[in-house]
Parts: C-alpha cells; structure tokens; sequence
C-alpha cells in the first residue's frame, strides 16, 4: 500500500512538472540561455554522486569561462558545497529555477527530475545516465506498465534529451531500447564517474565522511580489500538474508581481508550481523570514493562491474535469486556471457568464490583474466581519467558548433607526472 502510495505521488509530481515544463517551452522564446551556464542534478536532486558530480567537478577545474551550478534538493549538499567555495543551490528555490531557466546547458542522471524539470524546457539537455545497463531499464522494465499519461509524458521528454553519453557502442542499443532515445543522439565518452580510476578528484570528498574514507584507505594499505555491491530488489529474497556474515567474515578474518558492504540508497540496511572483519556501509556513501580501493568486488547484476574493469582486479558474482530475477526484470545480455568471474549461487560457493578471487588478488592463478580484459575492450574502452574530458568536448562541440568555443585548461603537469590506472590508488 504504502509503495502504491508513493508511486502515485511521484507519478502526479512528474506529470505536474511536466506540465509545466509545456508551458515554459511555449515562453522559452521572451528570453535568452546562457551558453555557459550549466547546472547539473543527480539522483532525483537527493545527492551529490554520480557522472553529474565528477564531470561538474572537472569542469568547475578546467574551465573558467563556464559557470557550473550544482543542484539539490539536499540542504546539507547545497551548504556543503557552497561552504567550500562551489555554486549550489536548492534545485526548487525561486534562485534555483532562475538559473536553471537561464542555464544553456542541463545535466542531469537519472531524468529531469534531478533538477526542477518544468524550468528545463528550451536548454540543451544532456542525459549522463548512470550505468551500463546489465538488466532493464525504463521501456524494458516498468515504464510499459504506467498510466497511459505517465506513458505519455516518458515518450514526449525522451524526445527533448539532446545528447546520451555511453560507455561503449555496445551500450548504446540497450540505453536506445531502455530510454526510448533514438541511437543518433548518443555519443561514445566513457563515464566522468570512471575518472576516480586514474587521478584525484578534486572536491570528490566534500560532502562523505572524512573518517570512513581514511579508515577505508589505511586497511587498503595494510590489507586486501572486497566490496559488495548488490543491486536493489524491490520484492524477493533481500541480500542480507542471503549472505552468511559469520562465515565470511570468518573466512576474510583468515586471510587478513576485510570486507565492505554498500546496500544500494533505496534498499538501506536495517538490521544486519556483526563481525569485526564485515563492515556496512551506509546506503548514501558515493560508491566511486571506495571501489576504487577493492581488491575483490562482489555483486550480482550491478553496471558498477564494467566500470571496476578498468583496473583489471578480480570479480565475483552473486546472482543467488538468477532465476526470479531474470523473470521479474531481465537483462540485455547473456548472464554468463558478460560476467567474468565465478558465480555462486548460494552461501556455500560464495565462500569457495572468495576464496579463489583472493588467491588471484595476491599473485595467485587469475583464470578470468583474459575474460576481463575481452569485457573491458567491448564495453568499456575509453581509458578512465579522460571521460570527462571527452564530456565536455562533445557538449562544447553541440553548444559552440556556430560560436567560440570555450577555452579549457591544459593539464599543466608533464605526461610522465600525470597518473595512470595503475599508480593512484595502488
């Protein structure tokens, strides 16, 4: 009932706030955008996270002469970034909506609802998305089954969204599919998200917990890392029912590991079992300030496994509900086909899975090597630490096609100084 609930006020908002988003389109002509203002949303305007983040941050860095404003419906997000220098501002304020009326160029996740969406209409329209999708999106998944409105207003903003960034030219037919977005408007940049894989980001810690992280960091040195990322069930066996603390943490205990778990933000943990060497994390920490410091990941049908290629590590799979899943949601792709790294199935072979990825996590035999490096080359080839860069360039290219484009800051240390895959988090 109370799913039923929200579902309906999340529907009338977005037919509200598309509604809205006609009427502007029709005043859109009394006013000019500014070109280089962009305002950037993420997660329904709840966080700052994703591509939205990373490739804000970078151009806030890189370019002075556009004008980045965060977005957020977020108090804490907003002051936060605002404290340290940053432009934000609450998505829905009267400022907010100003800007994002003014802004050329709008950058949003998830949809745009990540900012205020009425305020969008007439701007560039630039969809980061959030994942290769390994299971179905949107038109493949729910959408199909909302309201004939609902229906209706999906199809009509799918048509406004002007640019869709893709990982790859394999993605791009699934997010085609899956957004209801025609292939012509996808342009192949790899994720800014991806970038915390090669370099620093600057600003990337400003609103997470300074001493998570720097736990986090100091076991990286000191010992071998796995984290779980389980994708998000909305009906069925919860991951946590699923997986045997004791036994694993038992076994990480032997082996020096420790292991971190990360629910995803709509599923948070209630109630979990303790063990020193089996730390939960909480649902809003930014997945990509962390991944990067795993020596093992776990997870089931999450796209944050393509992303975790870049770094060649070992992956281990656990799918332990396949079969409903598969028939409750679905996928693009062969399971098995694009999973390179054991699969378990039950507590049992998790355990036996752990154990062989360790192995292959300190020097041992990596069987799954090459099957990572074969998925990284299809998915995934543009080089993390410039996706941003490649971002930016696609967007200035639409924005400036009849005007100067913009001029951007050339990284000013020597090539043999500017970090790799490898270095930065090693």
């Amino acid at each position: 009932m109370w799913q039923r609930s929200e579902q309906w006020r999340s529907n009338l908002d977005l037919l509200w706030q598309w509604f809205v988003y006609l009427v502007v389109g029709q005043l859109a002509r009394f006013w000019s955008r500014d070109q280089r203002l962009w305002v950037f949303g993420a997660r329904g305007g709840t966080a700052f996270a994703d591509n939205a983040k990373y490739l804000y941050l970078w151009v806030a860095v890189n370019d002075p002469s556009i004008r980045p404003v965060w977005l957020s419906k977020n108090e804490i997000v907003v002051e936060t970034l605002q404290q340290q220098g940053y432009e934000a501002y609450r998505a829905h304020s009267l400022r907010g909506r100003l800007l994002t009326l003014r802004a050329g160029v709008v950058f949003v996740t998830q949809g745009l609802r990540d900012v205020h969406m009425g305020s969008t209409a007439g701007a560039r329209l630039v969809q980061l998305w959030h994942g290769l999708p390994l299971k179905t999106i949107a038109w493949d998944a729910e959408w199909s089954d909302q309201p004939w409105p609902v229906r209706r207003c999906h199809a009509s903003m799918a048509d406004e969204i002007d640019l869709v960034t893709a990982p790859s030219t394999e993605a791009i037919e699934p997010l085609s599919s899956g957004l209801g977005i025609d292939p012509d408007r996808f342009v192949v940049t790899g994720y800014p998200r991806t970038d915390v894989f090669a370099n620093d980001i600057e600003g990337a810690t400003l609103t997470a917990d300074a001493s998570l992280l720097d736990r986090i960091e100091s076991q990286a040195t000191d010992s071998k890392l796995v984290f779980y990322l389980p994708t998000y069930r909305a009906a069925g066996t919860s991951f946590i029912e699923a997986f045997d603390t004791a036994a694993v943490g038992d076994l990480l205990a032997a082996r020096g590991a420790h292991l971190y778990i990360k629910a995803h933000p709509d599923e948070p943990v209630t109630a979990a079992e303790s063990h020193s060497h089996v730390h939960w994390l909480p649902a809003s920490v930014d997945p990509y300030l962390v991944v990067p410091h795993a020596d093992v990941l776990v997870t089931d049908y999450s796209s944050v496994f393509f992303d975790y290629l870049a770094v060649d590590r070992p992956i281990v799979f656990f799918p332990y509900d396949q079969s409903t899943y598969t028939e409750r949601r679905g996928f693009y792709f062969a399971y098995e086909s694009v999973t390179p790294g054991p699969i378990a199935t039950d507590a049992d072979e998790l355990q036996e899975a752990l154990t062989e990825a360790l192995d292959a996590a300190t020097g041992g035999e990596d069987p799954y090597a090459a099957d990572r490096r074969e998925l990284r080359r299809r998915f995934c080839p543009v080089p993390p630490g410039t996706a941003s860069q490649a971002v930016y360039d696609a967007v200035s290219r639409l924005v400036f096609a009849d005007s100067e484009p913009p001029t951007r800051l050339a990284d000013p240390r020597p090539a043999a100084m500017q970090p790799t895959v490898s270095d930065t988090f090693r």
